[in-house]
Order: C-alpha cells, then structure tokens, then sequence
C-alpha cells in the first residue's frame, strides 16, 4: 500500500485543494497551526500535547493529541489509513476490516479487545478517507459511527458504543521530510463505564495510539 501511495503523490499533487469529513479546507497554513482553539490544554507527554473539552449532553470529553511525525505526510496517511491491518498495531483492536469502499468513503468494522472484565465494544464506522487534500500539503480523515449498519451486530459478547467519532489532521511541514498531526476522538463507550474513570483511560489511550502509529511509520520505512 504503502508503494502504490508513493507513486501515486506526485499525481495528486496536481488535483485542486479540497478536505474530506470536516468543515473548512486544511491548508498549509491550517498546517502549521493546528486546530486547538477552544481546547484546554492538559499535558505534555512523550512527543506530543494533549487537550480536551467538553462536548455538550455528554459525560466524557473529546480529546485531542498534537504532534509530529519525522517521516512525509505520504508514509503517515498510509499507516493511519491502513484500516485491514490495524489489529497488528493499533492497541485493544483485535479485528478491524474495511467492508466497503464507495467513492473515498469506506464503512470499517472494529473490535476492541478490552482488559480485566470489561465487555468487548465493536461498531461500524464511516470514514470519509481520500488523497485530494495533499494537492495543498494537508490532508484529513474523519470518522463516525454508522448506528443503522452497527445495529446489525448485536451479541452477547460485545457491545455497541453510543458515540465514536474523531478525525486526523495531516500537514506535511515546509521541509516536506516530516508532518504535523492532530488526532482527535470522541468516545461514549456505552455500557456501565462511569464517564470520569473513562475519560482517564481514554487521555492514556490518545497517547498509545499515536506512539503505535509513530513506531508503525518508522517500521514501514526501514522495509
């Protein structure tokens, strides 16, 4: 995947600026100032900045991580677009497969595999996912859950989140050999899971995933 995308980048440097899945256009100016106005600032760990805020009739905030990866946006888009094989880096994805492909929107199923005694979640998403955005060295992905096609999958060992919906927002940097990222997500795990206790775990988690994306595109790049 990874090669076919290389070789596709020069082409679609060529295609007009547009964004996929969240409102307004990212730019490269967009790019080197990331959208984190209106969030609250809470640590600084690892290699990135963590925020979040709340979201209005909910109990658990939406959170958001900044960073930057030391490889081309193209090598990142890859890895975080690589949705049929999440479950090999992605922590707590035990299952994750793309069902369909319509016109750079994709419907993925996922499975959490989650600790101790806590039920299993898996869901339907809708990603809006598509290249048009690197004409201007920025791209985004964003993602919510599909109630109607995840009503489909009830069982005994597993349950349906109420909410999941988050974006990545991709900027390649000026000297085009690293990329700015922002990752935001926004999870009502359903269940009996006290929001504040999850909203704990989840600050945890923002961080595991970009460091399993980080160590991802770093692996991805020595092949």
């Amino acid at each position: 995947m990874l090669a076919a995308l290389r070789a596709t980048f020069p082409l679609v440097q060529l295609l007009l600026c547009s964004t996929c899945g969240l409102a307004g256009a990212v730019t490269a100016a967009t790019a080197r100032e990331p959208a984190t106005a209106g969030w609250t600032f809470v640590r600084h760990v690892d290699d990135l900045d963590l925020y979040r805020r709340p979201v209005k009739d909910s109990d658990t905030p939406a959170l958001l991580g900044h960073t930057r990866f030391r490889a081309p946006l193209a090598d990142v888009f890859s890895v975080i677009s690589d949705y049929d094989h999440f479950a090999e880096f992605i922590p707590l994805v035990s299952e994750s497969r793309v069902l369909e492909r319509n016109a750079g929107i994709l419907w993925v199923y996922q499975r959490l595999g989650l600790p101790l005694l806590v039920t299993d979640r898996h869901y339907i998403i809708k990603i809006v996912d598509d290249l048009q955005g690197l004409a201007a060295g920025g791209i985004a992905i964003s993602w919510q859950l599909d109630k109607s096609r995840s009503a489909s999958l009830a069982s005994a060992d597993a349950l349906l989140p109420a909410v999941f919906s988050g974006y990545w927002q991709l900027s390649a940097l000026p000297d085009q050999a690293g990329c700015d990222a922002v990752y935001s997500v926004h999870v009502e795990p359903g269940g009996s899971i006290p929001g504040w206790l999850f909203a704990r775990v989840s600050e945890r988690y923002v961080v595991q995933v970009i460091n399993a994306v980080r160590k991802r595109i770093a692996e991805e790049r020595r092949q």
